[in-house]
């Protein structure tokens, strides 16, 4: 499809589009027969004005904002052996979110009426939810099968009779829509379990604003944040009556989690903790999140895991994501779980057939939303429509759990549809059918020109007083090819932005009305200042192995720089210094087996040091290089994206990429440089953006054991060890070089050093003054400051001690024998740093072991029975 040339009608890009749809017969959300849809004007105009070079610019730009942004679905890590207490891992690549820069738009009518739709089947499903989780009228009645309910895994007897305050239920609802060859849009899917996708709206909005800037500020838009408010708003209601701000975290089956982003996101913008299982006890009837101060209640849990796998105790035994008494907090009424626990009995698609009798039964209205075609084969009639035409529908399970994948009847054999006939008739209530939907399309910039894929439509609502309110706009995703009608973000859907137009006489508000609850009034605060000791730990972490990042790029620059000048004149004062340095790298870095040693390998690297040193810097394999520490910081920062800065993604995202996308030819120099200024940005971040708070106190904390831990290696390694005096020059001016502290050095020098030699002032600039930030005495009484914020009482007064001793240290006394007691006392120095971060990691860092099987043994007369 060729490019676009500014007023020619022949290479009009939308006609050119617009070609093609109408070839296809198919519905688009851009065009129709006629012309562009009228939402859709101004985005069409833009494409024409601007043509094809600007839509590909605009995909990059997408794409980069999404890995600046460090926006990904799913994450994978393998363990290994460490200290780290979270053992060091392998990482694997997360799925990229992809993103089309041409939204998806809605024209404010057309708004109105699908809004409408999706609200009364929120109150619908809530309807639904209320009675089948109390009195079951509709299956007493006859109006629901019981079959169609109780064959489904969603329902959950031990959930019955749970109810949480408020009006509604059914917290936050989500539906799956598509148009169909008519132009009618229908609901495919129910999502009412913990529907995802509210936080990847928000992103997806964000970077569209970047990347159309003009269009956005020319188009009138109804916002998303007020969604997040009514959101704000409805977790508060949900909550027990409590005289303090209700509590309320986000339970997440971890970090890894293929929409990790998506609650961080959501977290971040409710202002809520995210917590896993292991974050949370249950004591005495109530939920509580432990921190590294102490137990703090939870009032109201919005799960993000399956409801059968939030308690062991009480539903599955073999869930690793929840925690035993869950389900008896919850029916206590102590705890509110939203949505609720027994909502995925909504999923069913075997109730969809009876939805339309039901709302007319229930709210006195017509279905005004309608569904796909189904059939339940619970029901005789439905069940030999779906054997006689087998051949023409998509099967589906009625349960998504185990293997819940859709069968399209027409891929099958002979053979094979009569097998599946067979497994239907044979347990008939646990199958659906419907009828192949196809879909309307949308426009995806593609290298070859616009072409239109299949599209989808997640809407979300959220319960809203006596009513619900709809997000206005939502998750648009399309296929990943145009031959394929299958979307989903596990196979790598492209996802959309939602525009929907802003009308005064229609969308009064267009969801930005902003009030605070009323229930937060006079409360105190929440307090939860200090972390979860699993957040607390990847905070350290995260700031020990930035630490560590870039401690080792300054080593290796320094050492490149030596290598350059000197690594082609062996047997010169400068060649030996320049060993000495590589000595240092292996030992201040502890990679093995390194510059040290006798063997051929290490004779090679020393006579050949610069691709080894490339090594160290870019390869993430090895253990301690530079790649490897910044993944690692990378790693424990994605695990607690809520508690960082926004701007943190940024200059993460470019700091790996700096490094992975580094070739051979690259200058070593450079590719350190940028390294080192990406992680000065980070420390910044740190210095600038987070307030002074406990969660803060444990990233300081890290980075400050760190710190004094890499100079006290670079000590021992360069300026513990006497050599000649003229290689001494050059090797302590490079250990001052790695300690970013030589300008002070040298004017030091200039002014005069009284009695002290040229090296015990360098000892004494990076061992004992407390005015140097590159000091081991400086990090050490940062380290007492942290301690003291997080209100630490085992670890403060060994600390202090240790603050004290490094202040009485006497220069010349570690400068005689050899230097034998300086390196003592840097030995002994480690030594005391690695205790203090044990007694930090046991008081603070406990975490929880894994959920475990729970099963119950009954005593029956001597014997075990399971």
């Amino acid at each position: 499809m060729s490019a676009a040339a500014i007023g020619d009608p022949v290479n009009d890009l939308i006609d050119d589009y617009r070609e093609v749809v109408t070839r296809s017969e198919g519905v688009d959300e851009l065009v129709t027969l006629d012309g562009v849809r009228e939402a859709s004007q101004p985005l069409a105009d833009r494409i024409n004005r601007h043509g094809m070079s600007a839509l590909l610019a605009a995909r990059s730009a997408s794409r980069r904002f999404v890995a600046d942004d460090g926006i990904t679905y799913g994450a994978g890590v393998t363990p290994e052996d460490e200290d780290d207490p979270q053992g060091p891992q392998v990482p694997t690549e997360p799925r990229e979110w992809a993103l089309d820069p041409l939204p998806l738009t809605f024209g404010a009518p057309e708004w109105t009426r699908l809004e409408h739709g999706v609200r009364q089947r929120a109150a619908l499903l809530d309807a639904v939810l209320t009675d089948l989780s109390g009195d079951q009228l509709l299956v007493r009645s006859g109006i629901l099968p019981g079959a169609a309910v109780y064959g489904h895994d969603g329902w959950l007897p031990q959930a019955d009779g749970i109810r949480i305050p408020g009006p509604r239920q059914l917290v936050m609802p989500a539906m799956d829509l598509a148009r169909d060859r008519n132009g009618t849009w229908r609901v495919f899917s129910d999502r009412t379990q913990a529907p995802s996708g509210a936080g990847f709206a928000m992103a997806n909005r964000r970077i569209t604003a970047r990347v159309l800037p003009d269009l956005h500020r020319e188009v009138d838009l109804a916002r998303l944040r007020g969604f997040f408010y009514k959101l704000q708003q409805a977790l508060v209601a949900a909550a027990p009556q409590t005289e303090d701000v209700p509590r309320v975290v986000i339970l997440t089956p971890g970090a890894l989690s293929d929409t990790a982003f998506d609650e961080a996101l959501q977290s971040t913008v409710l202002g809520v903790p995210v917590v896993e299982s292991e974050d949370l006890v249950s004591r005495d009837g109530r939920i509580w999140m432990r921190t590294t101060s102490g137990l703090s209640p939870v009032d109201v849990v919005m799960r993000r895991i399956e409801g059968d796998a939030i308690d062991q105790l009480d539903l599955r035994s073999d869930s690793r994501l929840g925690l035993p008494g869950m389900v008896e907090a919850a029916r206590l009424g102590h705890v509110s779980i939203v949505n609720p626990i027994s909502s995925g009995v909504l999923e069913n698609p075997a109730l969809i057939p009876y939805l339309p009798q039901i709302c007319r039964h229930v709210l006195d209205e017509d279905l005004a939303l309608a569904s796909t075609q189904t059939w339940w084969a619970g029901e005789p009639t439905h069940l030999s429509h779906i054997v006689t035409q087998l051949s023409s529908l998509v099967v589906k399970p009625a349960s998504r759990s185990g293997n819940s994948n859709s069968i399209f009847g027409w891929e099958l054999s002979a053979q094979e549809r009569d097998d599946l006939a067979m497994r239907i008739q044979a347990e008939p209530w646990r199958w659906t059918a419907q009828d192949p939907l196809t879909m309307s399309t949308a426009p995806v910039v593609t290298a070859g020109g616009l072409e239109p894929r299949s599209v989808v439509l997640r809407t979300f609502a959220v319960a809203d007083e006596d009513d619900y309110a709809v997000m206005p706009g939502g998750l648009g995703r399309v296929a990943v090819r145009a031959d394929s009608g299958a979307i989903s973000s596990l196979t790598g859907a492209m996802s959309k932005d939602v525009w929907v137009r802003a009308d005064p006489e229609t969308l009064p508000t267009a969801g930005e009305t902003i009030t605070l609850p009323g229930r937060l009034e006079g409360g105190t605060a929440p307090g939860y200042a200090a972390p979860a000791p699993r957040v607390a730990s990847d905070l350290y972490w995260m700031g020990r192995y930035a630490e560590r990042a870039e401690a080792a790029a300054r080593l290796l620059r320094v050492a490149d720089n030596l290598v350059d000048d000197h690594a082609a004149r062996p047997g010169t004062t400068g060649h030996t210094a320049m060993l000495a340095i590589l000595d240092a790298v292996t030992e201040v870095m502890s990679v093995r087996p390194g510059f040290g040693g006798d063997g051929e390998e290490a004779s090679e690297r020393r006579a050949d040091p610069l691709p080894h040193l490339r090594e160290l810097t870019l390869e993430p394999r090895i253990v301690g290089s530079v790649a490897y520490s910044t993944h690692r910081a990378v790693i424990a920062a994605q695990a607690v994206r809520e508690t960082l800065s926004v701007d943190t993604w940024l200059v993460m995202s470019r700091l790996e990429r700096t490094l992975q996308h580094a070739v051979p030819q690259d200058d070593l120099q450079e590719l350190l440089m940028e390294t080192i200024e990406g992680l000065l940005a980070l420390a910044g971040i740190g210095v600038e953006s987070l307030v002074r708070d406990p969660a803060w106190a444990f990233a300081d904390a890290g980075k400050r054991v760190e710190r004094a831990q890499q100079t006290i290696r670079l000590l021992a390694s360069v300026l513990a060890v006497e050599r000649a005096p003229v290689v001494e020059g050059t090797t302590t001016e490079a250990a001052l070089l790695a300690a970013e502290s030589v300008i002070t050095y040298r004017r030091r020098l200039t002014s005069g050093l009284g009695t002290m030699s040229a090296q015990e002032a360098a000892v004494d600039l990076l061992l004992r003054d407390v005015t140097n930030p590159r000091s081991i005495a400086f990090q050490i009484a940062r380290l007492v400051e942290d301690l003291e914020l997080i209100e630490d009482e085992q670890t403060l007064p060994s600390v202090r001690a240790l603050a004290a001793r490094i202040g009485t240290l006497d220069l010349d006394a570690l400068f005689t024998d050899g230097r034998r007691p300086l390196a003592e006392a840097l030995t002994q120095l480690g030594a005391d740093l690695r205790e203090a971060h044990r007694t930090i990691d046991a008081a603070y860092f406990s975490r929880k072991e894994p959920g475990r099987n729970v099963q119950w043994v009954q005593w029956n007369g001597g014997e075990e029975s399971w």
